[in-house]
């Protein structure tokens, strides 16, 4: 329903280069962003935490952590808010892959240009990868250092659960101490190894929630957090009827918001509480036959509020009735819960469907209200309409019901009909003469004064 587009220029060889957005993965400390060049081919760009590193033009490979990031991670589809507030500024400069990794490898610990490197197996030789894996990694074993040794053979499985020059040398004896403390996991690993720490919470987001939530607010990583609240709101348990939107920390406009709920409505439509608070977000919007739509495939009770809203947007003139699934609405007032509301709706509602539809489709499609409601004055004029529509002596009568209902063209031809059958009557061209002035057509209205004052002339 949204049709909004986001959009990423990136500056390649000093041009710049309009990248369309798709989705953007938030995976442990990377955040994948894919998009589409204007040729259809995927386009991806890679963080480290909020800091760009590079983009290319791939195909996935099959089980590559891109793969993985998009399968498992936190992923937000376009168009959503917090891309945009990540992406503020949204124009990337490109860098050359040997630019990129001598400014990682200033920026970064060996812990995490490993991490990095092995996000690029895509389009990155995997012996480059192993390379660099084994060059910190004997670094660090020359030097004594046991623990950060370890802490890339992990990095080098995780990326890679078969590569067996990690396997073996994290099976030795020199690791059985450190190993443990990764099998077991806990408080004691997160404070030795965070980064790790972090790569295994993403294995059970739903119990990892407050520990990676407490992680971000204290290193204020705040598109991870709002992204996580997210997240775990639409995945976790919604049994109550308004389960409490969650509150982000970043702030957001009016439209952003509206955006927000929308799109976390079309990822989660069972939630109660979403599906009555789009309804809002799309008026925001000016979205109003998506809103109402919306609002109907719920077939439930409507609240005065919503009632509201919904009047003003069958007064719109931008609702198009053809656009709005007609059927849903007729069962939706009929629910004996929105009774109540029938009388302003449909003195709203009727005249809008007479704009678009003959008085007999209008009559019909009103025909399962008039049971129960008999009393309202609308559903009796219609049923009038319907029945003198052909009969050639009831023009007249059924033009004063069209201009009640402000159909003033549909009056106009019945008024002409009853000046032609009877043209000595000045009747019908004084209310010619009143029907034109109220669409504010002075000329024909004055017109027909004049005629409606001769016959008068005539008369006397």
């Amino acid at each position: 329903m949204i049709e909004q587009k986001q959009s990423v220029t990136l500056i390649s060889n000093q041009k710049p280069v309009q990248l369309r957005i798709e989705r953007l993965a938030i995976h442990h400390r990377m955040k994948i962003l894919e998009a589409v060049k204007s040729n259809g081919s995927k386009f991806y760009l890679f963080f480290y935490k909020d800091d760009f590193i590079t983009g290319k033009s791939i195909e996935v490979k099959p089980e590559s952590l891109i793969e993985k990031a998009f399968q498992q991670g936190i992923v937000l589809n376009a168009p959503h808010p917090l891309i945009t507030k990540f992406l503020d500024p949204q124009t990337i400069v490109l860098k050359s892959t040997k630019h990129v990794l001598q400014s990682i490898q200033r920026k970064y610990s060996p812990q995490e240009v490993v991490l990095i490197f092995s996000y690029f197996e895509s389009f990155l030789q995997k012996e480059k990868i192993i390379h660099l894996q084994k060059k910190y990694f004997y670094e660090y074993r020359r030097n004594g250092q046991l623990r950060l040794a370890f802490k890339i053979l992990m990095i080098a499985l995780y990326a890679d659960s078969t590569s067996k020059w990690a396997q073996d040398l994290s099976n030795q004896l020199d690791f059985q101490k450190v190993k443990s403390m990764y099998e077991w996991g806990g408080q004691e690993l997160q404070a030795a190894d965070s980064l790790y720490a972090e790569i295994a919470t993403y294995e059970d987001l739903v119990s990892g929630t407050p520990y990676l939530a407490s992680l971000y607010k204290r290193d204020g990583r705040r598109i991870e957090h709002a992204a996580l609240s997210l997240h775990h709101y639409l995945v976790s348990p919604h049994d109550e009827n308004e389960k409490k939107l969650p509150s982000l920390d970043i702030p957001l406009t009016n439209h952003e918001r509206a955006l927000l709920l929308w799109n976390m409505y079309s990822e989660a439509p069972h939630i109660p509480a979403l599906r009555k608070r789009v309804f809002e977000s799309l008026i925001d919007l000016n979205k109003n036959t998506e809103a109402i739509n919306l609002l109907l495939s719920r077939q439930d009770e409507i609240s005065e509020r919503e009632c509201e809203q919904l009047l003003k947007v069958f007064e719109s003139p931008q609702t198009h009735l053809d656009e709005i699934e007609l059927p849903l609405l007729q069962n939706c007032l009929c629910i004996e819960e929105n009774r109540r509301h029938l009388p302003l709706l449909l003195q709203t509602l009727v005249p809008k469907l007479l704009e678009r539809y003959e008085i007999d489709f209008v009559f019909e499609w009103l025909k399962p209200l008039y049971e129960d409601n008999k009393e309202l004055p609308i559903l009796t004029t219609i049923q009038t309409m319907a029945e003198i529509h052909d009969d050639p002596d009831k023009q007249f009568q059924l033009g004063k019901l069209y201009h009640k209902l402000r159909q003033y063209n549909e009056a106009i031809k019945c008024f002409d009909w009853e000046m032609e059958m009877h043209p000595t009557d000045p009747t019908p061209v004084q209310w010619l003469t009143k029907v034109y002035r109220e669409m504010g057509k002075i000329e024909e209205s004055d017109a027909y004064m004049s005629i409606y004052t001769q016959m008068q002339r005539v008369s006397n």
